[in-house]
């Protein structure tokens, strides 16, 4: 008579645990946290990055923070999915951005991401290349540095080159109107 009440009372318990676990297992997935990797000589950095899908696609929620004295227009962004230790996906995309100079702003920005992907995947992201209205920052094979990032080799660090932004339009300064003479008092 104990042991079949001690039965019952396993059985109850393993299909309670099933339940749970089928239950999570259904579950889509919400909201991932994102591993960013700083490549500190850019100007542009991500601060709290978090990817979710809805009924759009992906979106990749975050702050971006201007570290420079001139105002950022766009960022290329690069992101690796791993699995174990293996990449699975590399996807790299531009996001209009403009932050003003010594600033952060939250963005939602909206990776190509076509397929879904498990729970147990790593979500590295970093900045490839950033514009200003002055200068472009490209952050060379920053690709490699952020696949060695996701092995846990944390000392390769991308040369980072700058170019002057001959594209993008300058902004407007308009001239100070002079006040005559006789209104200066």
């Amino acid at each position: 008579m104990k042991s079949s009440a001690v039965n019952f009372i396993r059985a109850a318990i393993f299909g309670a645990l099933m339940a749970g676990f089928s239950t999570a297992i259904c579950q889509e997935r919400t909201e991932s946290t994102v591993a960013f990797f700083d490549v500190p000589d850019l100007p542009a950095r991500i601060d709290e990055p978090k990817l979710r899908k809805d009924a759009d696609g992906y979106a990749l929620s975050c702050a971006v923070a201007n570290r420079s004295s001139e105002t950022l227009l766009g960022i290329r962004l690069m992101m690796i999915v791993d699995r174990g230790g293996r990449l699975q996906r590399q996807i790299t995309w531009n996001e209009p951005s403009r932050v003003p100079a010594y600033s952060i702003k939250t963005f939602v920005f909206h990776p190509p991401i076509n397929k879904d992907f498990p729970d147990t995947d790593r979500l590295l992201l970093a900045i490839d290349e950033v514009t200003g209205h002055e200068t472009i920052w490209k952050a060379e094979e920053a690709d490699k540095a952020l696949r060695a990032y996701a092995h846990g080799q944390h000392n390769v660090i991308p040369t980072v080159r700058t170019v002057a932004n001959k594209f993008d339009p300058r902004p407007i300064v308009k001239p100070a109107i002079p006040l005559p003479e006789e209104n200066r008092h």
